[in-house]
């Protein structure tokens, strides 16, 4: 799972950071401003059903945009785009969404036909872990090793219009079977991409290609498996953590 998140970085770096090349030549993620109910704020901790939104990179087509990949600020909950209500009123737990159910699932299988992919960034996400019933929960943090590289994760989107008549963006991130030893701390695991290309691949494929896509996130998935967490405690000894090395 992905129960909260951490992405402490500023927009601008963002930017750089996720950069792609494109015609031989390096392009920044330039950031969206369309909709301005859901900003991205730099934190440490970040959790679902929150205005100050998780950086979200799409295809620019879903937002007129002529850029290839924009970020877009959304709030994490996907919520049907059928919603006209105040999104703090959405009960369902849809932060998270497993990747063997998209195509059954009624609130998900909509955005999944329309195309909505979307690539979560963050540098780490949180997880309980109960180790028995007499213990509390330990939290633990789980991010990557590799030169401080951004976790980047496959997700869905939709675009919602408030009782207000604003368009709020949502979206949610896959999971998928965890058979890393981070089933220590939980079985499963966000659906990580491992570079852009497959984010390209990801961002532009045709509605038609569904199917491919399933197949295509499940790969990605298989990757990350075959990859290795190794655990320590941070300095303050209250926060244990996960790290994972990616490919």
């Amino acid at each position: 799972m992905c129960r909260f998140c951490a992405c402490n970085i500023a927009k601008n770096e963002l930017s750089k950071k996720c950069s792609y090349k494109k015609n031989d030549q390096e392009h920044e993620v330039p950031w969206s401003t369309k909709y301005i109910c859901v900003d991205y704020q730099p934190s440490n901790f970040i959790q679902p059903k929150n205005y100050a939104g998780l950086p979200v990179i799409v295809n620019g087509k879903h937002l007129s945009s002529e850029e290839d990949q924009i970020f877009c600020p959304m709030f994490w909950s996907l919520v049907p785009s059928s919603f006209n209500e105040d999104l703090q009123k959405w009960d369902c737990k849809t932060h998270n969404a497993r990747i063997e159910n998209l195509k059954q699932s009624k609130i998900y299988s909509a955005a999944l036909s329309e195309g909505k992919r979307c690539v979560v960034v963050m540098e780490g996400f949180y997880e309980y872990h109960k180790p028995s019933p007499d213990r509390p929960a330990d939290v633990y943090f789980l991010q990557s090793l590799k030169n401080d590289q951004l976790l980047k994760a496959a997700g869905l989107f939709t675009l919602v219009k408030n009782i207000n008549g604003n368009i709020i963006p949502t979206c949610t991130v896959i999971t998928a079977e965890s058979e890393c030893n981070a089933q220590q701390v939980h079985h499963r695991i966000p659906v990580l991409l491992q570079d852009n290309l497959n984010i390209e691949i990801k961002l532009v494929q045709e509605i038609q290609k569904v199917l491919s896509e399933i197949s295509f996130m499940i790969i990605s998935c298989n990757e990350c498996r075959r990859n290795h967490f190794f655990f320590f405690s941070t300095e303050n000894h209250w926060l244990p953590k996960v790290s994972c090395l990616i490919g």
